[in-house]
């Protein structure tokens, strides 16, 4: 009888201890704190039935910081009250804002995935600033419906790249052919998102020390080879990071080749848009600068020059001068 009740007065110690802190965390911040009676208010609100006081308020605020070994939670008094609020939110109000910008702005994710991105990001700050994370505009544009089949890849992936075994997976793009898809058996190095796309990097078959690019949207079927062992020398690691940084264009077939081009000052900013804020543009004349760039040099790259309308022309190297007049001849003659 006496273990039962003991159990059950442990038990009340800490429902009141998980209710305080959560009060706190969600009604207060730096600009809103709490005062003891508003936490207690707040408590009875919730129909507990037992009682809270001063003196256990403050010596749960105390082992909550003790835990985290910083004063997580602040405390200070004005005049005859003592207040409280949480101070530690990892993310400030600005940089949870701009994660949820960009997750919306992306057409990657479903608009559920999006709404769940919201929430749970929200759900970190007081009550206070939930309106800051409200979207007036909620365009829901999307190329990947399959949020569930993704997430699945995803964590297998995830897995194979923390435990270092290699992966074997489906790869099929969008096509109109049939029997279009390729198994593939490869080493995966790490997840990036880049021009509103999610890629697989993985280690290159026939050499270490490249590394192949796979939509991830496009991969299916992800197994992890149990009997494999991937251990990247930092040589490779290097390698990898110099090809991602010179990679402008994440996703493409053709060539990544050094190219030289000329431009016209009025589009300058659509070139930091395609290459990066990196580019170091070289002084020619009043209306033209040149820069040096590693892309992949195909059809689509040649339609994006063209869409320019002579604004951006290639001046580096006579075989790359000669394949793009020979893409206009194809084209347009």
């Amino acid at each position: 009888m006496r273990k039962m009740q003991r159990r059950n007065k442990d038990k009340d110690q800490y429902l009141k201890f998980i209710a305080i802190i959560d009060i706190i965390m969600k009604n207060s911040d730096e600009n809103h704190p709490l005062t003891v009676n508003q936490i207690k208010e707040k408590f009875y609100q919730q129909k507990r039935n037992f009682q809270i006081d001063y003196r256990a308020i403050k010596k749960y605020i105390e082992f909550y910081n003790e835990y985290y070994e910083d004063d997580v939670i602040q405390m200070y008094k004005k005049g005859r009250n003592l207040y409280f609020y949480f101070a530690d939110r990892h993310l400030d109000m600005m940089e949870a804002k701009a994660i949820v910008d960009l997750v919306y702005s992306s057409d990657f994710f479903t608009l559920q995935t999006k709404k769940n991105y919201q929430k749970r990001i929200q759900d970190m700050f007081s009550f206070h600033y939930q309106s800051y994370f409200h979207k007036n505009l909620n365009p829901h544009i999307t190329k990947n419906e399959n949020s569930q089949s993704f997430y699945q890849e995803l964590e297998v992936i995830t897995k194979a790249i923390q435990s270092h075994k290699k992966i074997q997976f489906t790869y099929q793009k969008p096509t109109l052919a049939t029997h279009c898809s390729k198994q593939t058996t490869l080493a995966p190095i790490d997840t990036l998102f880049s021009n509103n796309e999610y890629y697989l990097l993985c280690q290159g078959a026939k050499n270490a020390m490249d590394c192949i690019l796979y939509r991830l949207d496009y991969i299916q079927d992800v197994k992890i080879i149990e009997d494999s062992q991937v251990i990247f020398s930092q040589m490779e690691l290097e390698a990898f990071h110099e090809k991602v940084k010179n990679t402008t264009y994440m996703y493409g077939q053709g060539q990544l080749e050094s190219i030289e081009l000329e431009f016209h000052p009025s589009v300058y900013a659509n070139m930091i848009d395609k290459f990066g804020k990196g580019i170091k543009p070289r002084y020619v004349d009043e209306n033209h600068y040149r820069i040096q760039v590693k892309h992949f040099i195909n059809n689509t790259f040649y339609s994006w020059i063209i869409g320019f309308g002579g604004a951006i022309q290639i001046v580096g190297g006579q075989s790359q001068i000669e394949r793009f007049q020979n893409f206009l001849k194809e084209q347009f003659l």
